[in-house]
């Protein structure tokens, strides 16, 4: 959980200083929405594969897949 609050700390200040850089450019936003947006997925992602114990884990996924041999 400490992983993911370092994300989402490091998420907000990043994009803090693209939404000013994005305003003070041309007086009005515009395309610092996509950088959120875009990373806000991952981030979400990230946090429903820890509450969720590795819903997204590849490892899980093969080992589900994998076809008994015997």
């Amino acid at each position: 959980m400490v992983k993911f609050m370092q994300h989402f700390y490091t998420y907000l200040l990043i994009n803090a200083g693209f939404f000013a850089i994005d305003y003070l450019d041309n007086g009005y936003l515009g395309w610092a929405y996509f950088v959120v947006l875009g990373w806000g997925v991952g981030n979400i992602s990230h946090y429903i594969s820890l509450i969720s114990g590795g819903i997204f884990s590849f490892e899980k996924e093969m080992e589900r897949l994998k076809i008994p041999q015997g």
